[in-house]
């Protein structure tokens, strides 16, 4: 699936969308899809943990929820060996269950929000 397929597959269900980490689901209330490049000449193995392409899809997802924070410290590389796959999932108009498996590279809050920055791993399209 090209970019553009996918952003507009999220942009169309993006009210359906809800985070699940370590069993627990979380609503959420943004979420955008988008392409970067690393500033890498080469695909490569990162710390000999995840591998890195020269250019890498995004997902920013913005949860109004703060009970989501006691989740993410399992969630990042650093204190942990290896990054949790978090799932978004969304219930598509057509029936079907989208699943986007990601990795949180990085989280930002505040009093009203959390803002997490994901990698992109698979998207999954089911039939129910």
């Amino acid at each position: 699936m090209n970019e553009k397929e996918l952003q507009k597959l999220v942009h169309d269900n993006k009210m359906n969308f809800k985070m699940i980490i370590e069993n627990n689901s979380f609503k959420i209330d943004e979420i955008d899809v988008f392409q970067t490049d690393n500033p890498i000449t080469e695909p490569t193995t990162r710390g000999g943990v995840y591998f890195a392409e020269m250019k890498e899809m995004k997902i920013q997802a913005t949860i109004l929820n703060a009970d989501v924070l006691r989740h993410l410290s399992k969630a990042m590389l650093g204190p942990n060996k290896d990054f949790l796959d978090i799932e978004l999932k969304a219930k598509m108009e057509d029936g079907k269950e989208m699943c986007l498996i990601t990795n949180l590279t990085n989280s930002m809050q505040n009093a009203s929000k959390v803002v997490l920055y994901l990698t992109l791993k698979d998207v999954i399209i089911e039939s129910q």
